[in-house]
């Protein structure tokens, strides 16, 4: 069920899975479907979307290489892959525990089709997967968003939390701050499926650009699966933007980018915390 709900003018889709018990969601995943379902990209938009206003001196980063993270350790032990299903097709994604153990970070275009406006549903949240295996597992209760994502459609919109059907064990959630990144290192990670076929977590750390309503890390390149994954300053707990867009630039660079987390950031998450 999706409905829209004002708050001074500030506007949220939230979806509530009220048709399917959580066992009904664990049991739509099974081996075969996790293993077809795709990577989450957003729609319309094209990989070199950006490329033509980048300028010259950008596409001369060098690519980053990711690695391999340690789920034991922070701010890995946090993240997790993310299955959902969005019009009959099965995707993966990523996404953080953060703020509070039942609060989950992920990007708008892992739930809201920002070209039909079509919600998602079928939430499911393997922290630390690897694989077949994860340390726990989730469905969403709600998850709330911008209604700007598909109204605007815009990068700038391109973040949502979801409210889990119960809490994660996970010690220490990441914490959200504001931050100006600009000329900042942050760790950005998530599971791209290009690389052990999307079984592993990886990560990339850079350093921040800004363009227009957007930060960016040249020459970082987490590919498609990776999407909502979180970015994290160098004290490995402060989450201060997500994967939301990328690729290569006209030269052979590589980018990727976050929306910023701002005042508007702040209203949705006060919003959730309504809803809990």
């Amino acid at each position: 069920m999706a409905t829209s709900t004002p708050d001074n003018d500030f506007l949220t889709f939230q979806r509530q899975t009220l048709d399917k018990s959580p066992q009904d969601v664990r049991t739509y995943w099974t081996p075969e479907r996790k293993k077809a379902a795709i990577p989450a990209y957003r729609a319309g938009m094209g990989a070199n979307t950006l490329d033509a206003p980048m300028p010259d001196g950008s596409n001369a980063a060098p690519t980053t290489d990711p690695k391999q993270a340690d789920m034991s350790q922070m701010p890995f032990i946090t993240g997790g892959k993310l299955f959902f299903t969005l019009d009959g097709v099965d995707y993966v994604a990523s996404g953080n525990i953060f703020m509070k153990n039942n609060l989950l970070l992920t990007a708008a275009h892992c739930v809201q089709d920002d070209n039909t406006g079509h919600l998602a549903e079928n939430f499911v949240f393997e922290r630390c997967y690897t694989g077949e295996l994860s340390t726990e597992d989730f469905t969403f209760r709600t998850v709330a968003l911008k209604e700007n994502w598909y109204t605007e459609k815009d990068n700038k919109w391109d973040y949502a939390i979801a409210i889990l059907n119960r809490d994660s064990t996970v010690e220490k959630p990441l914490q959200y701050r504001i931050e100006n990144l600009l000329g900042r290192t942050v760790t950005a990670s998530g599971y791209p499926t290009d690389i052990f076929d999307g079984a592993q977590m990886m990560y990339i750390t850079g350093t921040v650009d800004e363009r227009a309503d957007s930060w960016m890390i040249r020459g970082g390149k987490l590919s498609n699966g990776a999407s909502g994954g979180a970015w994290v300053l160098e004290d490995g707990e402060t989450v201060v933007g997500l994967n939301s867009f990328g690729g290569t630039t006209a030269k052979g660079g590589a980018y990727m980018g976050s929306p910023k987390f701002d005042a508007e950031f702040d209203k949705l998450y006060n919003y959730v915390l309504t809803l809990i």
